[in-house]
């Protein structure tokens, strides 16, 4: 095994509970806001967005971002593929310290700190449930439509290592659709070799990511349709995937 992963995976992980250490208070202050003032006040999430910004400096690894301008300012669906658990952060920090809302698998519940956490900031869908699934939606969409916040939303469903774009869910377009918000697709690229799904190491790779212009559902198209059109265009993203 390679020292110098090793050594920066140690160092990383140092940083992190220093930083863990640092937002404990911001973090229990926010756990302490009720719900209908959390998706309504901008100042309640800049030390969120300090947060993403922080675990992304742990990594120790050049990040780039492009496309940036893509981003309008009213609020927005942001949806990304997923590839690593710092694809949170890394997506996160694209709404600033806007207000947002992410869209997160019920499975995240088994872990002890995300637990506390992914229910401030998440809803929870649990998939094996279709009428579970759809009370979380409407959840989401009520809470789009009584504030500004932004979505998140990983429409792959999952973390998938292997650099490909999978399937899409169609929970996403619906939601595009109901909250007439446009759809700002984000490419990650590269975090797989960084920090894979189940790994302990930190690798040093360049991560990239693509912020693609705004996609708007047109009432001439099809859920499905929309949906494709979105895929596609991360399917072209990856083509030349490093």
């Amino acid at each position: 095994m390679n020292g110098e992963v090793i050594v920066r995976t140690l160092f990383s992980r140092m940083l992190f509970i220093v930083i863990i250490l640092i937002f404990a208070i911001p973090i229990i202050c926010f756990m302490c806001v009720p719900d209908r003032y959390r998706y309504s006040h901008a100042w309640v999430f800049t030390p969120v967005y300090w947060f993403y910004s922080a675990i992304l400096k742990c990594t120790l690894v050049p990040i780039t971002y492009s496309g940036l301008e893509h981003i309008p300012d009213e609020p927005v669906i942001f949806a990304a593929n997923h590839q690593s658990s710092l694809d949170i952060p890394l997506v996160g920090v694209l709404s600033k310290n806007k207000p947002h809302v992410w869209l997160a698998k019920h499975e995240l519940m088994n872990s002890f700190f995300m637990r506390f956490v992914v229910p401030l900031l998440a809803v929870l869908v649990d998939a094996s449930s279709v009428s579970q699934a759809m009370r979380s939606l409407r959840k989401i969409i009520s809470i789009a439509l009584e504030s500004s916040c932004n979505i998140m939303i990983f429409p792959e469903g999952g973390r998938f290592v292997d650099g490909n774009i999978h399937d899409f869910f169609g929970g996403f377009t619906l939601l595009a659709k109901k909250i007439g918000r446009p759809v700002v697709p984000v490419c990650i690229r590269g975090v797989n070799r960084v920090y894979p799904p189940d790994s302990f190491l930190v690798y040093r790779h360049p991560i990239n990511v693509i912020v693609g212009k705004p996609f708007v559902w047109q009432q001439s198209e099809t859920d499905e349709d929309f949906k494709k059109r979105i895929h596609a265009w991360f399917v072209d993203q990856r083509k030349d995937n490093v």
